[in-house]
């Protein structure tokens, strides 16, 4: 199984400048700071879905009342309930891979991106690409929330 235990530091910093791009709304710059970490390989993308994960989730988490857990919901444009895999895999991935992750099921979330990546066909390379895409959209999205809120907070400053 693909785990980033211990074999992800070097990459801590352009993964920290690509989500302040991503905070800013420049996510086409983020996304290519990103992309050569990913190219990497296996365990680099892994981290970055890791890292991409913990971003968004840690507030949420750090006030997760015991014996509560996440999920996600998907609805259609109407507020309809939707069914997952109506996703795009992408997609998918990005809120199965998060939800795991929150949820503290590392091994799930690995799980998840090993099955991903089964064989790094061209079409799996493409969603994986996808999914990177959509969990650091997710991920500049909450923090751009936390931004806002401690300015807010500050006066607007």
């Amino acid at each position: 199984m693909t785990s980033t235990d211990g074999q992800f530091t070097e990459d801590t910093d352009t993964i920290m400048l690509a989500l302040a791009h991503g905070v800013t709304g420049d996510t086409d710059t983020g996304l290519t700071l990103l992309e050569p970490i990913a190219q990497r390989g296996p365990v680099q993308a892994a981290g970055i879905c890791a890292a991409l994960a913990e971003t968004m989730s840690a507030e949420a988490r750090a006030k997760q009342t015991p014996g509560h857990f996440f999920g996600f919901l998907v609805a259609t444009t109407d507020g309809q309930p939707a069914d997952a895999n109506d996703l795009p895999p992408g997609v998918r991935f990005a809120a199965q891979f998060s939800t795991a992750w929150a949820n503290g099921e590392r091994d799930t979330a690995y799980s998840l991106f090993d099955a991903l990546i089964d064989g790094q066909t061209d079409e799996q390379m493409q969603t994986l690409g996808d999914s990177i895409s959509a969990l650091f959209e997710m991920a500049s999205a909450s923090l751009r929330e936390v931004v806002d809120r401690k300015r807010a907070e500050k006066g607007g400053r």
